[in-house]
């Protein structure tokens, strides 16, 4: 969760400000005043190639996004003796009603300095149900990814224990959430899920409370600070949701119950619906009081006044549920309607199946950007902005009503494959995408019910 003073860092004064047009892109100047910058210079080469005062041409996203691709280095974790986290994970749980996929991968900034990747998520399934759980570690916080791993793995934990036991011990529930949305059984029913996902919030915290107690002492992280870790240094956002799959007058639909602290994306898209009614909201973004602050795990977030205003439920045909860091979120904001775009980019890359005829790929062509990693290897990816005439809401969702005729412009069109698995394609993809300004880690969880098999 790195967001650097994108103003602070240009200067106040125009004239400090490194500009950037058609001209110059080549430039060794240009290009070694950009790599000083490190972290902030793709941000900065975005500001400035929207302005051009001598009537110079203006540079495309992609032009931008293919000059501070080669900018970026790769370097391998430091180890500094505490605990490390890997460059990437991915994981994929199967179920009859479905399955769950979900990917971290380090961002472009932690590759550059060396550090590690702040990200953590875990999923899990039972008979019954999908569980995911996304957490992101405060950027400024050293530690904030020991945070985030064990509320992600606690959470989870606590979630697949307690399910297990309310459709174990209370049958009827599922009876209960097929009920009419305003009878006593429904309420009754929803009331008890969402009573699990408050208190798996409480179980991630308290996690973090535990962490502490296993480094505070540890010669090797107070020698990293400087002094004995805080409770603050594993600060971390939280996005929890369990999907439980249901049949309703003979169609399938879905109950979910989420909870979001802090920033992200929970949302829920219904395939078979058109724009904008395909998309669902589940979990509104926390802000601190400053702008660019968001809200962490806490005892005060965690209360049952406070957690019960980000407490979402909803009982519909939705067949994609996707939770996501921000450094997936922010690439995709706002929300309505760049979650469409977020999906069609996920079917168009063989990650997410797509419906309509399969035929030779046309035009425009997957895009391949060097890659930051250490053997720099670039995969090919199509953008489904590349198929808009412009980025407003309207194109948008004018494509997303089309999408049943955009798979000639798949990458499987054009016999291109970046995985062999569909957790391994979201790897990929995650860490290969390229957004103007995107240099954060990047996690997201996708649930794919089968509704409409």
């Amino acid at each position: 969760m790195d967001k650097p003073d994108i103003n602070g860092a240009l200067g106040a004064n125009a004239e400090e400000r490194l500009s950037i047009t058609a001209d110059d892109i080549k430039s060794k100047a240009v290009s070694e005043k950009i790599a000083q910058e490190n972290a902030v210079s793709e941000e900065k080469a975005d500001i400035d190639a929207e302005k051009s005062s001598d009537g110079q041409k203006k540079l495309s996203d992609m032009e931008v996004i293919e000059h501070t691709a080669n900018i970026w280095q790769y370097k391998e974790i430091v180890d500094d003796k505490t605990e490390m986290h890997s460059e990437f994970h991915q994981k994929r749980i199967e179920k009859p009603f479905g399955e769950i996929i979900g990917a971290r991968v380090r961002g472009k900034k932690h590759k550059h300095e060396g550090s590690n990747c702040d990200d953590y998520f875990e999923t899990a399934a039972t008979d019954d149900c999908f569980i995911a759980v996304v957490c992101d570690g405060a950027g400024s916080k050293k530690f904030s990814r020991i945070g985030a791993r064990a509320a992600s793995e606690a959470a989870v934990s606590f979630l697949k224990e307690k399910t297990s036991e309310l459709f174990r011990d209370l049958p009827a529930i599922r009876d209960g959430l097929c009920a009419d949305l305003k009878s006593a059984e429904f309420m009754a029913a929803c009331g008890r899920i969402a009573l699990i996902v408050r208190q798996s919030a409480r179980e991630a915290f308290s996690a973090q409370q535990k962490a502490l107690g296993k480094i505070a002492y540890n010669a090797d992280y107070q020698n990293v600070l400087g002094r004995k870790p805080a409770l603050s240094d594993l600060s971390a956002t939280f996005l929890a949701a369990v999907v439980i799959p249901l049949v309703i007058g003979g169609k399938k639909q879905n109950f979910m119950a989420c909870v979001q602290i802090g920033d992200g994306c929970i949302c829920a898209v219904d395939l078979n619906a058109d724009a904008p009614a395909c998309v669902k909201l589940m979990g509104e973004a926390d802000s601190g009081r400053f702008s660019g602050e968001t809200d962490f795990l806490s005892e005060k977030n965690t209360d049952n006044n406070a957690i019960g205003a980000k407490t979402r439920v909803s009982r519909g045909s939705s067949d994609i549920i996707m939770l996501m860091s921000d450094g997936v979120a922010d690439d995709y904001f706002p929300a309505a309607p760049m979650m469409e775009r977020l999906v069609l980019d996920l079917g168009l890359n063989g990650i997410i199946p797509m419906n309509g005829e399969l035929s030779a790929g046309e035009d425009p062509a997957p895009i391949r950007f060097h890659s930051v990693s250490m053997s720099r290897q670039s995969f090919a990816l199509q953008y489904a902005k590349q198929l808009l005439p412009d980025s407003s809401p309207d194109a948008i969702n004018a494509l997303w009503n089309k999408r049943a005729a955009l798979r000639c412009h798949s990458l499987e069109a054009f016999r291109m494959n970046i995985g062999d698995t569909p957790e391994e394609r979201l790897r990929v993809w995650l860490d290969n995408y390229n957004e103007r300004g995107s240099f954060d880690d990047r996690t997201l969880v996708v649930v794919r019910l089968k509704n409409h098999d």
